[in-house]
């Protein structure tokens, strides 16, 4: 029997809607016989970031595999286009560093790319882990969806500039009936502008850059001018019809997170290093973080729970 799915999220219920990732996965993850997360103390997303991306290697099966474990509903992936258009789950523009391999994943058709393997890099790189994932293969969206279906709400960043990107990931979520579980995410505002236009019932995000990045962006602007520049990046996202505008955690502010309350948008934080950074943008009000540790993140709430 199939299991019951995660309420949708559209961009017509805004908060209402943002119902507790916990309190959905107890609920939905119960019935896959996985035992049952820890209750939400309020409306928030946790949301595994490449999967549980600090205990296997990020955007594998087996990372989301370990966030289903861990009791997580919503995760976060990338996405590529392979040279013969198939959607491929990778973060870096080149293939080097993880992979070892030249080029981009634009370059080489799938078969190629699906031979590649990540847990060589990841192994070398968290020595804290105990299990060894040498030979872990990068992976497609089809794969990923084949495999979980409705049991994860899936945070799909666009992360290359291609044009046809968004189509062809359109057409996997609609292949597998997943509209309602599904919001798409970028850095790169044409990106989601166009997806939007595509897709418009589903609910979709802005990611805003550091605010190094900004300040570089508006001709070395002073410390003064950050709030300015990125109360316009949240203009921007509502009056492109967006429903959710992301920054790196240590840029979030309470003047910023109330200017976005108070616009309707969601907000959420990256860039997640550390407990106490997931503390500081839960007390300041953000709605949900991306974190390649979605366990200690629950942890945190926790405590923030107990500490009012």
């Amino acid at each position: 029997m199939d299991c019951p799915s995660p309420s949708s999220r559209s961009t017509n219920l805004k908060f209402e809607v943002a119902i507790s990732a916990i309190l959905i996965a107890v609920f939905s993850i119960s019935c896959a016989s996985a035992p049952a997360p820890h209750p939400f103390p309020r409306p928030f997303e946790v949301i595994a970031h490449r999967g549980a991306s600090a205990y296997a290697p990020e955007n594998t099966i087996p990372a989301f595999e370990k966030a289903f474990e861990l009791g997580v509903v919503d995760v976060e992936l990338d996405i590529q286009l392979s040279q013969d258009d198939q959607v491929i789950l990778f973060h870096d523009t080149e293939l080097a560093r993880k992979t070892g391999h030249p080029g981009r994943v634009r370059d080489h058709d799938a078969a190629v790319l699906l031979e590649m393997e990540i847990g060589t890099w990841f192994d070398r790189t968290h020595p804290e882990v105990d299990e060894n994932f040498a030979g872990t293969r990068l992976n497609t969206l089809a794969a990923l969806f084949e495999k979980f279906g409705k049991r994860f709400f899936y945070h799909v960043e666009l992360k290359s500039n291609d044009v046809e990107l968004a189509r062809f990931a359109l057409t996997q979520i609609d292949a597998y009936g997943l509209r309602g579980h599904v919001r798409f995410t970028s850095f790169l505002f044409e990106q989601v502008e166009r997806v939007h236009a595509l897709a418009p019932d589903i609910p979709a995000g802005l990611l805003v850059r550091d605010a190094a990045r900004l300040r570089r962006e508006a001709g070395g602007a002073e410390d003064a001018l950050l709030i300015p520049l990125q109360k316009r990046a949240v203009d921007l996202v509502k009056s492109s019809g967006f429903d959710q505008v992301a920054f790196a955690s240590e840029d979030l502010s309470p003047e910023l997170v109330r200017y976005a309350a108070e616009v309707g948008l969601e907000i959420r934080a990256w860039r997640i290093r550390s407990d106490e950074d997931m503390h500081r943008a839960i007390s300041l009000g953000a709605n949900g973080m991306t974190t390649n540790w979605p366990d200690r993140l629950i942890r945190a709430l926790l405590e923030d729970k107990r500490s009012k």
